[in-house]
């Protein structure tokens, strides 16, 4: 049963008569379990549908990058028809292997230089080749106590390419043995023969003195993908992995066989990730901030810094006394109209999440009530897991659920606001990338939808 709440004077009434209503349906997508027996009279199902969802996309200037975030992701999708481009380009230092640092023996002679940077794995097409390229930086006051928002460019020289690489992230998670000893994985670039030879040039009475003077010949460098061919993957990096390093192999008059290593320091190598995300064109780009009064038929969901959903739930306030037993928000994917090998390449969310808004027209939230404590969140019971409901092979329709029933109580009972509710794909990493197409309010098939289970006082 749909509710109209647009004429508020008439909303009491309205939501009267729908808790005067039991329903028995044994709906498959809002879970047969939670109806109660036919016996127990007092005991009342209904839905709510109108709720209204709207998409939101803003800067979100609370994630950080630097310091103490030490994980970045790289690469670039650009062939995701229903929520567009997303680019990731990552900026580090390395140290020199100590003060007055040189190289061993005489007439030293390279045989390669490598970039290393610790693997932690993949998003998108595992297949599919990512091309990248290392730029030596100019930011002037790139620095390891400085904190950088994610959408922050940093000054490159692109015309000082000093490495490239075209990698697959299947090829990344096997290790490499090299000189005998076994590598764990990482991204591997592969530097250019003049870089390695003018890191060969350096003294002690000049770049190799101290890290301050090594900081002042090589500012920082940037790894940024190739955006002008097909990118279909994005790279989860650790900078602060063991094996993150700049590694010279070189051999001289008196060895063979040597290599030099710098490495990242966590104390004190400058790093920052950019990352971007572009609509244009996108099937997701007609959805963002309309703030049409009955909301956006489709949602989409990123994980953050991206797209997320303001919900507003009219009229709860004006539920008659009950005891709630169950209150479940239903969320459903929508995939008439999407591609299933995109679907299947650039996957959903493990997890949602939702908070409430604190005051209206503000964009502070808080925890639910029935999320538990923000340190040791009851996720048994909260919900918001993904779960597949669907499953035609190359189709398939996920759901995502939360039950609010002491929120609800809350409400009822004047305890609590109704202030709205914030809905986002969740994520352990700072940047990640995984979304998701779902339905709104007023979506045709897969409707969001709020199921209650009540006992009337």
């Amino acid at each position: 049963m749909k509710i109209n709440f647009r004429n508020l004077c008439g909303a009491v009434a309205v939501l009267l008569a729908m808790f005067a209503y039991s329903a028995c349906n044994k709906a498959t997508i809002l879970g047969a379990d939670l109806i109660p027996g036919a016996d127990d009279v007092n005991v009342k199902d209904t839905t709510i549908t109108s709720i209204i969802a709207h998409n939101i996309y803003r800067t979100d200037s609370s994630v950080f990058t630097g310091q103490a975030n030490y994980t970045g992701v790289v690469g670039s999708i650009t062939d995701d028809p229903t929520f567009g481009r997303t680019q990731g380009t990552l900026y580090t230092q390395v140290s020199l292997p100590s003060s007055n640092f040189s190289f061993n023996g005489t007439n030293q002679t390279l045989d390669s230089i490598i970039l290393y940077v610790g693997y932690n794995g993949f998003y998108g097409d595992s297949m599919a080749n990512l091309k990248l390229n290392v730029y030596r930086m100019t930011e002037p006051k790139f620095r390891i106590d400085s904190n950088y928002r994610y959408y922050q460019q940093l000054g490159v020289d692109a015309g000082q390419l000093i490495g490239s690489a075209t990698v697959t992230p299947k090829g990344l998670k096997d290790s490499i043995s090299v000189y005998g000893v076994k590598q764990a994985p990482a991204l591997r670039i592969a530097m250019t023969p003049a870089f390695g030879n003018l890191l060969l040039q350096q003294t002690t009475s000049g770049a190799f003195a101290n890290d301050s003077l090594f900081r002042d010949f090589l500012k920082g460098m940037a790894i940024v993908p190739d955006t002008n061919v097909l990118g279909r993957n994005l790279l989860y990096l650790n900078l602060a992995a063991t094996n993150t390093r700049l590694s010279v192999y070189y051999k001289s008059a008196e060895e063979d066989s040597l290599v030099t290593n710098f490495a990242f320091d966590s104390y004190a190598s400058a790093h920052a990730n950019y990352f971007s995300r572009n609509f244009t064109g996108s099937e997701a780009a007609q959805y963002l901030n309309t703030n049409n009064p009955a909301g956006d038929s489709l949602l989409f969901l990123q994980e953050a810094p991206g797209i997320f959903t303001r919900l507003t739930i009219p009229g709860l306030e004006f539920i008659p006394k009950a005891v709630i037993n169950k209150a479940e928000l239903a969320i459903t994917e929508v995939t008439f109209g999407s591609n299933p090998t995109m679907d299947g390449i650039y996957t959903e969310p493990d997890r949602l999440m939702l908070a409430q808004y604190v005051k209206a027209g503000e964009d502070t939230v808080t925890s639910l009530i029935d999320y538990g404590s923000p340190t040791n969140p009851n996720l048994a019971y909260f919900g918001g897991q993904r779960t597949v409901i669907s499953d035609f092979g190359v189709m398939k329709v996920v759901q995502y659920k939360f039950n609010i029933a002491r929120h609800l109580q809350l409400l009822l009972d004047g305890k609590d606001t109704n202030f709205g509710l914030r809905l986002e794909a969740l994520s352990s990493l700072n940047i990640d990338s995984r979304r998701v197409k779902v339905g709104g309010g007023n979506h045709s098939t897969y409707k969001m939808k709020l199921r209650i289970i009540y006992t009337q006082l």
